[in-house]
């Protein structure tokens, strides 16, 4: 039985997660009115459009096989899901390297207006978030959760750090780029020091083949990496698509939103989704019949926590971030109160959909992506060619992602009722 089986329970596995990942949130959050006076929208802007690719690209580094390295009882079989899993991200990450540079070249969807110098940036910061991201599951696995929140909460330091220096030093767009790529790869050392033993040890102990294991968990890649993609697309799109239909400065502003709210969403989507995989993992081979009752409780309290965060964004969202960032970002507070359902729905959503992964349901999850990504460039698109303003348009695209959350949530709970009957055997 592996290790994070004997380790602390549910409920200390979320506070030590949600310590990490709040305490890497708060940081980018409070260094934030600091970054909106020293860099304006239109640079705020360029941040997003790279910063929109890197996020779907990295979901496709390890064609999603991190992901299951939590799942098997067997301990090599996770090594060698491991060792795949890393010998995927360079040729993923030179892949994406191409993608981004005919981006810039072709100036699709305001790409042209980033430096040429993101390529590079971008292949350093993937390569080494890909290798962080594949150890940061193996570590959950052994119930490791301390060093995973410490390198989360030592990235966003270096981050936000590098970001103010930078722009004290005027150094533009490019000091925001560096910045990034710096919170991505700092912190890799010490995840590969504490992995390094226990991972190399059930690697070179395994007896199954990498093609038996590749195989085995074929889903991943065939039905997870592009459900995942896409999710991320959705998520990412916003920005690009708003510079392309209304410019870099509303773009922007929309950027700015996604940094802040990111620390309720990250802070309780992450810590409590990977605590919950670990747990919904168990129980799915051990005790099926508890994994309805603690999904539905999860959702409970989750509503609980984003309902009150979104009423207060839909009243006072613009007053807020004028008086936090500055008067030239009262519109920002205008786009937070508009994604108020939005948000909310994510709050609930995004953590219970780990369920996906625990019961192999990337194809249902299909269903969701696809209603996403096609909210995004519905109303983006289509707002745009009506006529919209970017307000009107954003609040189309809170709505539609909303209700698109809403029938995640049925396919989510749909699967906790089937049970665990597609988990692997191995």
């Amino acid at each position: 039985m592996v290790a994070r089986l004997r380790g602390p329970g549910f409920a200390r596995s979320v506070l030590v997660l949600a310590g990490g990942a709040a305490g890497a949130q708060l940081i980018n959050t409070l260094v934030a009115p600091f970054l909106t006076r020293l860099y304006n929208p239109t640079q705020v802007g360029q941040l997003g459009l790279f910063l929109a690719f890197v996020q779907v690209a990295i979901i496709a580094l390890s064609l999603r096989y991190e992901q299951a390295i939590v799942l098997p009882t067997s301990e090599a079989v996770a090594g060698r899901l491991a060792a795949l899993a890393l010998a995927l991200v360079p040729i993923t990450t030179l892949v994406a390297a191409g993608i981004l540079a005919a981006l810039i070249a072709l100036g699709i969807a305001g790409y042209g207006t980033l430096p040429m110098v993101a390529v590079p940036l971008a292949v350093i910061g993937l390569a080494g978030y890909g290798v962080v991201g594949v150890l940061r599951y193996w570590l959950i696995r052994h119930d490791d959760y301390r060093t995973v929140s410490q390198v989360a909460i030592v990235q966003s330091i270096v981050r936000a750090a590098s970001q103010v220096v930078l722009g004290l030093l005027n150094v533009g767009v490019v000091g925001l780029l560096v910045s990034d790529v710096l919170g991505r790869v700092l912190g890799l050392g010490s995840v590969i020091r504490r992995a390094w033993g226990t991972l190399s040890a059930a690697h070179g102990g395994a007896t199954v083949g990498t093609r038996v294991v590749a195989r085995e968990y074929w889903r991943f890649p065939v039905f997870g990496a592009p459900s995942s993609l896409l999710n991320a697309a959705a998520a990412a799109l916003p920005v690009p698509l708003l510079a392309g239909a209304y410019g870099l400065p509303i773009a922007g502003q929309f950027a700015l939103v996604q940094r802040v709210l990111g620390l309720p969403l990250s802070v309780v989507g992450t810590s409590v989704g990977d605590a919950m995989l670990g747990r919904m993992s168990e129980q799915a081979r051990s005790d099926p019949a508890a994994a309805l009752p603690l999904f539905r409780r999860l959702a409970v309290v989750l509503a609980a926590i984003g309902v009150p965060g979104a009423v207060l964004l839909a009243l006072i969202g613009p007053d807020l971030f004028a008086f936090v960032f500055g008067e030239p970002w009262r519109d920002a507070g205008t786009v937070a109160a508009l994604m108020a359902p939005w948000l909310v729905a994510a709050m609930i959503v995004s953590p219970l959909s780990r369920v996906a992964l625990v019961y192999q349901g990337q194809g249902q999850k299909l269903i969701y992506d696809l209603l996403s990504l096609g909210a995004v460039a519905g109303s983006i698109l289509g707002g745009s060619a009506a006529g919209l303003d970017a307000f009107e348009t954003i609040r189309l695209l809170a709505w539609l992602q909303a209700l698109a959350y809403a029938v995640y949530f049925v396919v989510l709970y749909r699967l906790v009722v089937a049970g665990s009957a597609r988990l692997p055997r191995v």
